[in-house]
């Protein structure tokens, strides 16, 4: 199933790729690009695929930081089940001694005759 989706990724990508590349070289024609302290003129298709690059750098360094977070909960939930396993096990452990503790006073118990 996982492998499926992937796949599908794959092929949008390349499709989105393809459509970008086209949009690219039909768009050659010189644009003024203003800066905050400069002007510049550079060919369309060089803005073009500069900004696809910084949104696809944007989108990974998000990701990566998704996945650290993921990975840091994951670590954190894994630590709380050791810990209550840990503590199940001692609540069991001293249920099942006290009860055995309870059997023993109870066999042990001599009721006086009346």
């Amino acid at each position: 199933m996982k492998e499926n989706k992937v796949q599908w990724q794959v092929i949008v990508g390349i499709i989105l790729a393809l459509i970008i590349a086209i949009f690219a070289v039909i768009n050659v024609d010189p644009v003024e690009v203003n800066f905050l302290f400069a002007q510049a003129e550079w060919p369309l298709i060089l803005i073009i695929i500069g900004s696809v690059l910084v949104g696809c750098l944007i989108i990974f360094f998000l990701n990566i930081a998704k996945s650290r977070g993921m990975k840091k909960r994951v670590k954190q939930l894994t630590a709380e089940k050791t810990e209550l396993e840990r503590q199940l096990a001692a609540a069991k452990s001293m249920k099942t001694h006290s009860s055995n503790v309870e059997k023993r006073d109870a066999e042990n118990t001599v009721e006086p005759i009346k």
